[in-house]
């Protein structure tokens, strides 16, 4: 497979930025026809300046969701292997994703180009319940424990962190685009190799906090005041989710997620998924 080289990351190019742009717009007029969705405070978002945006994640939808609903061109960090599948190879490239996998040097380097970025006064997104999350994400939890990279990221940079919670109503399970064989070979890791379902939003409420600076005198080499900044949004971004969405068209409605997945059997759904694909003897 094709294996995105971070180096080549280091910066988004003012004709990523205008591709950037474009799919907003496009990609807005696609994604607001299909999925009800409202955005809460947006103006939280820094109009200029650096600023790492985090989000927990519950639908591979969620980056497109937030691009299209968030002015501000963002450098997302993107599991590698998004690379690997057809299309979306493209679509990485042209956005100025940063791919990020397990491999702590790749880890490192990604960290280092997002803080580059920052640097030059950009933005950075990340989903920091990571893939393992979403790998046993069940639909009906709410917000799982933040990993400490962007932590990390915020604090060697001095950057404030933008929590966003994003909420989603009436959703339904969908079936996942590739069957386990075929996620094998695009070298998906092997938490989601065999995730039988996908959440599909039907109405999303985006709700985004305040910016919250980096505790002046907190070191980004001091693990236990990584952990404490760490958990110190992850617990705004729990608060965020909880609120009752006060948007035009969301009085009332209800969270109703997509329900617990009850066959987790690697086995039983490989089969089944070979069954629909009409390649199972």
């Amino acid at each position: 497979m094709l294996i995105p080289r971070v180096e080549d990351f280091a910066d988004m190019k003012p004709e990523q930025e205008q591709t950037y742009k474009t799919f907003q717009k496009f990609a807005g007029v696609f994604y607001n026809t299909f999925i009800d969705t409202s955005i809460q405070n947006p103006h939280y978002v820094p109009d200029e300046g650096p600023f790492v945006l985090v989000a927990n994640h519950r639908s591979d939808l969620d980056p497109f969701l937030l691009i299209v609903n968030i002015k501000r061109v963002i450098n997302w960090l993107a599991a590698s292997y998004l690379w690997n599948i057809p299309g979306s190879r493209q679509v990485m490239v042209g956005l100025g994703a940063i791919p990020v996998s397990k491999h702590k040097t790749e880890i490192e380097r990604a960290f280092d180009s997002a803080e580059g970025q920052l640097e030059k006064g950009q933005g950075v997104g990340i989903f920091p319940e990571g893939w393992d999350y979403i790998s046993k994400n069940q639909f009906d939890w709410s917000v799982g424990e933040f990993n400490t990279g962007f932590a990390r990221i915020a604090m060697r940079a001095g950057a404030p962190v933008v929590p966003v919670a994003l909420q989603g109503f009436n959703e339904r399970r969908g079936r996942q685009s590739f069957p386990p064989f075929i996620r094998k070979i695009m070298d998906y890791p092997i938490e989601m190799q065999y995730i039988k379902d996908r959440c599909v939003y039907k109405k999303l409420h985006i709700n985004v906090g305040r910016p919250i600076p980096v505790p002046k005198g907190m070191d980004p080499s001091d693990r236990d005041a990584v952990k404490e900044f760490t958990h110190m949004v992850n617990m705004k971004v729990i608060d965020l989710y909880e609120e009752f969405p006060t948007a035009p068209g969301f009085e009332g409605v209800r969270r109703e997620p997509a329900g617990p997945r009850h066959d987790v059997d690697p086995q039983k759904i490989e089969a089944e998924e070979l069954d629909d694909a009409g390649l199972h003897g």
